[in-house]
């Protein structure tokens, strides 16, 4: 008896084992540089696919594409919640492309030149990288990789600000299904985005798309940082509240109580890339409630 319930429990503790076999993320990039004549510079963008797209039985299959600014640090978080969110069966075999934003993010990601910049160089300057994105990284992988037309894009802080004036833009908006923001740096220049964002009916008539803004309310602010944070977070809201108003967008707005700036990422990512993907390959419709404060 002692023997079958040794037998019993190896066998058990096998196959706990086993199911654990396949989850092992391999975070798998293949480095592409494009020689850009927008930014007047090579700009390096990664791409990781899905694990089984050079298989033949996929030789016809397209692919729904994840867009990352901040690429040289964020795809990897962003390749792993990825390949989780499908292990679960929350997220279609989907192309991430990551695109180096780390020498000039306050050039790339903002949308204006404050006079009172706490940043002491060149800024506001994001339309052409959007100009960029739109001309030639999409053109590029689209030709290079079998994809659809179901596109996210992705980013935080000054990368989620980058998000919301892409939700604005005329050139980026119609490429995109969602917009995935966390903890966007929306006190950017007095907090001027939601302002535009408040004043955009007009964007938001025919296009629908998928929004998540995650923002992270922290109560340890030291106080030489009250005023910006506090900026930050009304700025936030003010843009989520707006967003969820308008009648083409699906939007949903966490905060977060026990996270900070940086950890949110984590949170973020995850359930933004979820978020966005609900109702693929559509776009959820907006529900009633939505409106409801």
């Amino acid at each position: 008896m002692k023997h079958l319930a040794l037998i019993l429990l190896c066998a058990l503790s096998w196959l706990s084992h086993a199911s654990y076999l396949n989850y092992k993320y391999e975070h798998l990039p293949t480095e592409h540089t494009i020689n850009s004549s927008t930014l007047n510079e090579e700009r390096i963008v990664w791409v990781v696919l899905p694990e089984g797209y050079y298989a033949p039985e996929n030789s016809d299959k397209t692919y729904p594409v994840i867009y990352t600014t901040d690429g040289e640090n964020l795809q990897y978080l962003t390749g792993h919640s990825m390949w989780f969110l499908n292990r679960m069966g929350m997220l279609p075999d989907s192309i991430l492309v990551a695109i180096n934003t780390r020498h000039h993010r306050a050039r790339d990601l903002t949308p204006t030149e404050p006079k009172d910049s706490p940043i002491p160089e060149l800024t506001g300057q994001s339309h052409l990288l959007k100009s960029f994105i739109k001309d030639e990284v999409i053109p590029f992988v689209d030709s290079t990789y079998r994809t659809d037309d179901f596109r996210i894009l992705s980013g935080h802080s000054l990368g989620g600000l980058f998000s919301i004036t892409s939700l604005l833009s005329k050139q980026m908006q119609p490429l995109f299904k969602g917009f995935v923001a966390v903890d966007p740096s929306l006190w950017w220049d007095n907090g001027v985005v939601a302002d535009w964002v408040e004043n955009a009916d007009d964007m938001f008539d025919e296009s629908a798309f998928s929004v998540y803004i995650v923002a992270a309310h922290e109560d340890n602010v030291p106080p030489e940082h009250q005023d910006l944070y506090l900026r930050h977070i009304n700025a936030i809201k003010r843009t989520a509240n707006e967003l969820k108003d308008a009648d083409a967008t699906t939007i949903r707005y966490d905060i977060t109580t026990d996270e900070n700036h940086g950890s949110v990422l984590h949170v973020g990512i995850f359930r933004g890339i979820r978020e966005v993907f609900k109702c693929y390959p559509a776009v959820c419709p907006k529900e009633d409630d939505d409106r409801e404060e």
